[in-house]
């Protein structure tokens, strides 16, 4: 639906001045900036909605309402589209976004805490902003081709960190998978895990919890 309204509106702009557009919006003499918004809009998944600009005369939204009365879009159906595409970018913002976490079984000795806080970003690898709507069993494959292109660009090596050990690829809050370099699944843990203290942060899953290559 959100496609049609998007392919409604480049269609009917297809046969108008761009600028003229502007000027029935409201924008006496549309500028280079005014036009630039105009085709993000057009550009954008979610039409402008969720972008948060603002030029003094409309919001995300007040801007979209404006040019669906400018080009004649049915008023009711630019309500229904607005609603779904702001309630999905609420589904999106509160999902959890799976990552994959890289274990080297690092223990801090003597390196600075503010150090270790500045590299701690490399040892998250994260996905797609859409990644998390996948099936598990998806997530997992492509976790594992992750793995083998993160350990191909490193070497297998994160600075200070040290060697790669295994990945730990969390699908939720309080789970994860345990993988191997290969992007096995080679272990599993529930609950609730520790918490990086002193710059570290290192997991196992229980004897229970493995599962056979």
């Amino acid at each position: 639906m959100i496609g049609k309204l998007r392919s409604s509106l480049s269609l009917r702009l297809s046969e108008c001045n761009r600028a003229d557009i502007l000027k029935s919006m409201g924008y006496a003499q549309p500028t280079e900036r005014n036009l630039a918004r105009l085709g993000k809009v057009l550009a954008d998944r979610d039409l402008g909605l969720n972008d948060g600009a603002y030029d003094l005369r409309y919001s995300d939204e007040e801007f979209l309402r404006a040019l669906c009365s400018a080009l004649g879009v049915d008023e009711a159906l630019v309500d229904v589209e607005i609603a779904a595409i702001l309630r999905e970018h609420e589904c999106q913002v509160a999902a959890f976004k799976p990552y994959l976490w890289v274990d080297t079984g690092f223990t801090r000795k003597n390196q600075p805490l503010f150090a270790l806080a500045a590299l701690e970003q490399f040892r998250y690898l994260d996905f797609e902003p859409t990644f998390w709507r996948l099936p598990l069993h998806e997530q997992i494959a492509r976790a594992g081709r992750r793995i083998r292109e993160h350990l191909e660009s490193t070497g297998g090596e994160l600075r200070v960190w040290g060697p790669v050990q295994q990945y730990w690829f969390f699908y939720s809050k309080d789970s994860a998978y345990l993988l191997g370099k290969n992007g096995d699944i080679i272990g599993k843990r529930e609950g609730p895990v520790p918490s990086m203290s002193g710059g570290t942060r290192q997991w196992s899953a229980s004897s229970s919890d493995k599962k056979k290559r």
